[in-house]
């Protein structure tokens, strides 16, 4: 990955897209990036890049609940409709966030946070983290085949959008573990980009909102809510995750933010099934 010169500001948005594309999917994203800026050698501009992150999160999100429209619309039943949903998300995104679910679990059973650290490093998955990662895809399997057809695109894009936003989150809440990797790339946090996925995540779930629940004749007050639960569940799954892992690791990783990104994603999914 590669660093970008003082250019153009679509050469610099550019260039962000492509980092968020690279790191979040399985796409290719080179093409993205500017002429100038592909065979360089020094790094991408991650924590200016988190600004987009939500607009992709968005993009795999309604793939996702395409998908499962589209089958339940030719009679497949709604539960193997949903986990042949999650699977594709699972190629999109090659499970990077799932992965960090396993790690973090696993890590969990250490007994001193340089332990922790050294067990989730291991590439190898552990008994808990196999069980969270069967729980986290029961989980979202069972909520996806519960939604109505017409919500599936705007429910699944907009949880999507707000578990990386609740990812983000992390950052400004906790220091890095380590001193390389992930973490460090993210920290400090550019406090315009984060403002930035903010902005971009509540114009997103308000769009949604209104698509998927705008038919319903809800009162102002009702649709209000119906927005402020999310983002709350959100900021508190964030805010647990970071005192988790401030406790247990001393600060995050990349995989704390993969774990948070999976949890906020099963209780946004439960919420929006409970409405259904």
């Amino acid at each position: 990955m590669t660093s970008a010169q003082p250019g153009h500001w679509l050469d610099r948005r550019r260039l962000d897209l492509a980092c968020g594309l690279s790191l979040l999917t399985r796409l290719p994203s080179i093409w993205l990036a500017p002429p100038a800026d592909r065979d360089s050698t020094r790094p991408w501009p991650l924590g200016r890049s988190i600004w987009c992150w939500p607009v992709i999160a968005t993009l795999i999100g309604a793939l996702t609940g395409s998908v499962l429209a589209a089958l339940r619309m030719v009679h497949v039943p709604p539960l193997a409709a949903a986990g042949l949903a999650l699977a594709c998300q699972s190629i999109l995104t090659g499970g990077l966030h799932e992965d960090g679910l396993a790690d973090m679990a696993d890590g969990c059973g250490g007994s001193t946070p340089e332990r922790r650290l050294a067990i989730m490093r291991d590439s190898h998955v552990g008994s808990y983290g196999v069980m969270a990662l069967g729980l986290s895809l029961l989980v979202r399997a069972a909520a996806l085949a519960a939604l109505p057809i017409w919500a599936s695109i705007g429910v699944c894009a907009t949880t999507a959008c707000l578990a990386r936003m609740a990812m983000l989150l992390v950052p400004a809440l906790v220091p890095p573990a380590r001193a390389n990797g992930l973490a460090r790339m993210l920290s400090p946090l550019p406090f315009p980009s984060l403002w930035g996925a903010v902005f971009v995540a509540v114009g997103v779930m308000t769009c949604l909102s209104v698509l998927a629940y705008g038919h319903a004749g809800l009162s102002l007050w009702a649709f209000l809510a119906l927005m402020a639960a999310p983002a709350g569940i959100g900021c508190a799954t964030a805010a647990l995750v970071a005192l988790c892992a401030r406790r247990l690791l001393g600060g995050f990783t990349g995989d704390v933010l993969g774990c948070c990104a999976v949890v906020a994603e099963c209780l946004l999914l439960s919420f929006y099934a409970a409405l259904a």
